[in-house]
């Protein structure tokens, strides 16, 4: 299967793309420096942080999985066939 006959990709959607993979890399970094920062301040009786691994397990590695498949999702959805 060619491609060659179909017209190129237009140069909105081509910045468009590009802007919306740096907004992402972005939302991913400031996610990063969350979940790197200081620990949870527990309550005066202990609880508190019962769930502080979770939240930053969700916040990096969990937020470039999902950058990850929004991505497939979007190159998907941008070389299919038009009909």
């Amino acid at each position: 299967m060619s491609f060659s006959d179909e017209a190129d990709s237009s140069p909105f959607r081509k910045v468009g793309c590009f802007l919306l993979g740096l907004i992402g890399c972005a939302f991913v970094a400031f996610l990063l420096v969350g979940a790197a920062m200081g620990d949870c301040a527990p309550n005066a009786d202990g609880t508190g942080c019962e769930n502080d691994g979770l939240i930053r397990f969700l916040m990096f590695p969990g937020s470039l999985i999902l950058l990850i498949a929004i991505g497939i999702f979007a190159a998907r959805r941008v070389t299919k066939d038009r009909d």
